[in-house]
């Protein structure tokens, strides 16, 4: 193959990846299947199932040796994903949404993909800091947004803090250290 025939096909290779994300970038909500997936309740996901439960709250997470303590609120959800099927399932983006229309992105630096392989269980704890004042229908929101498909799934799982118990979940959370996991536990799915 001759220098200028490679450089055309590697141009053409280049313009293809920059054209697909760019058309990525672009999607609107409308590019999503939203999922309602109960607290509790392992809820099919694709091609496999995801489960949100154990929602915790605290002023202070420790992970290992490390501490995050805030002024505000640390709210902790136990995240598993299950690939049932012969496909791997992933979680790669997560974020909480208020009433109000107020988003948390995970406080942990990013700490948010779960992912599991054929015949098995991923999970992991997720931490948010949230402002106290605004946790009002709190929902947790996930998804895996790759970079070159635009069409996917984001689970919508509220998490039971409404604005007639918030106060009590405010109270309960205020001086309590939560203890969370900084391994994912992966186990084989019967």
């Amino acid at each position: 193959m001759t220098r200028a025939r490679l450089a055309s096909v590697v141009l053409a290779v280049l313009l293809v990846t920059v054209a697909a994300i760019g058309h990525r970038l672009s999607a609107t909500i409308s590019d999503v299947e939203l999922v309602r997936a109960p607290l509790d309740r392992a809820t099919a996901y694709d091609g496999g199932h995801v489960l949100v439960t154990d929602v915790r709250v605290g002023t202070e997470v420790q992970q290992g040796t490390d501490t995050l303590t805030t002024t505000g609120l640390l709210v902790v959800v136990h995240v598993a994903v299950q690939a049932t099927g012969r496909d791997r399932v992933a979680v790669t983006s997560a974020r909480l949404r208020a009433e109000d229309g107020v988003t948390y992105l995970p406080a942990l630096g990013g700490a948010t993909s779960v992912r599991a392989e054929a015949g098995f269980e991923d999970a992991r704890d997720l931490v948010f800091e949230v402002d106290p004042a605004r946790i009002d229908d709190l929902t947790l929101e996930l998804w895996d947004q790759g970079l070159v498909y635009r069409y996917y799934q984001r689970t919508q799982t509220p998490l039971g803090i409404t604005a007639a118990n918030a106060r009590r979940w405010v109270e309960a959370g205020a001086g309590r250290p939560v203890t969370v996991s900084s391994a994912h536990v992966t186990t084989a799915l019967p």
